[in-house]
Parts: C-alpha cells; sequence; structure tokens
C-alpha cells in the first residue's frame, strides 16, 4: 500500500505543477507580428542555405579544421 500512496501524492505533485504552468502561461501575452507588404514580400523569397560548413569537436581535436 505504501507504493500507492506514494504514486499517489507524485501524481498530485505534477497536477499542481501543471496547473501553476498553465496559470503562468495564461498571463504571457504573446506578440503577434505586423502585416506588410513587405513582409509578404520576403516570405515568398525562399531562404538562401548556409554555405559555411562548421567542423565537427572530433575534426578540431584531430586537426582537420
Amino acid at each position: 500500500m505504501d507504493e500507492q500512496s506514494h504514486k499517489d501524492e507524485m501524481r498530485a505533485a505534477l497536477r499542481g505543477d501543471f496547473e501553476r504552468l498553465r496559470a503562468r502561461q495564461k498571463g504571457i501575452a504573446v506578440p503577434r507580428p505586423a502585416e506588410s507588404a513587405t513582409s509578404h514580400e520576403a516570405a515568398a523569397e525562399p531562404a538562401q542555405p548556409v554555405a559555411e560548413r562548421r567542423s565537427s569537436w572530433v575534426e578540431r581535436l584531430l586537426g582537420r579544421d
């Protein structure tokens, strides 16, 4: 029976944590981006891929920059 009561206590604690998290998230206002013609034009153009490749830590360790 001790295990079941421990599980119930843990569930109650988690439930309280999630309720507090939800309450905190409701208080946060998320700013919405302003609509403009330039933002639509910029969104229509595909993003340029990044050409520069970073070396991994193994390559840096072995001196293969």
